[in-house]
């Protein structure tokens, strides 16, 4: 198993991710990780359906992403891990799974948040979360696309 791309996008599987980053790093399975997500069948059978040509899409809670990002069963597939928030890649990272770098792509503004690019807010649980990514190693850069510049999400929070 090769981790080729960890993004954190709350919008996961839509055109920028299809279409952009899908052929800018190699990827067989797509795998996204959240509670919330896996516990919605229909929004699960939406994003089984919407990826590419050649490409599987895997939705799982935090606990089985661990699971299954650990116990082999991705052995010898390229992956793009998608979450919805920083708060689940810690829990990912903090379960073994190994994280260096996190694309930070799409967090919506909603009540409660503080915008810090046009794509990105963040609530003190998202910045909590950056927080300890950041201590734990991990390189945490905002870009949208892969034509935009990276921003180092630590030099906004």
């Amino acid at each position: 198993m090769k981790i080729n791309l960890v993004r954190i996008d709350d919008r996961l599987i839509h055109g920028q991710v299809v279409m952009a980053w899908t052929k800018t790093v190699t990827v067989k399975r797509i795998v996204v990780i959240s509670d919330k997500v896996a516990a919605d069948a229909i929004r699960k059978m939406l994003l089984e359906t919407v990826a590419p040509p050649g490409i599987k899409v895997s939705v799982l809670a935090v606990k089985d992403g661990i699971k299954k990002l650990t116990d082999g069963s991705f052995s010898g597939q390229n992956l793009m891990l998608l979450f919805t928030n920083p708060t689940d890649v810690l829990a990912v990272k903090s379960g073994g799974v190994e994280i260096t770098t996190v694309n930070i792509g799409g967090m919506s503004f909603a009540q409660g948040k503080k915008q810090i690019t046009k794509a990105v807010s963040v609530d003190e649980a998202d910045i909590t979360a950056f927080k300890e990514l950041s201590k734990l190693g991990v390189s945490l850069q905002i870009q949208v696309v892969p034509s935009d510049s990276v921003i180092d999400m630590m030099t906004k929070i």
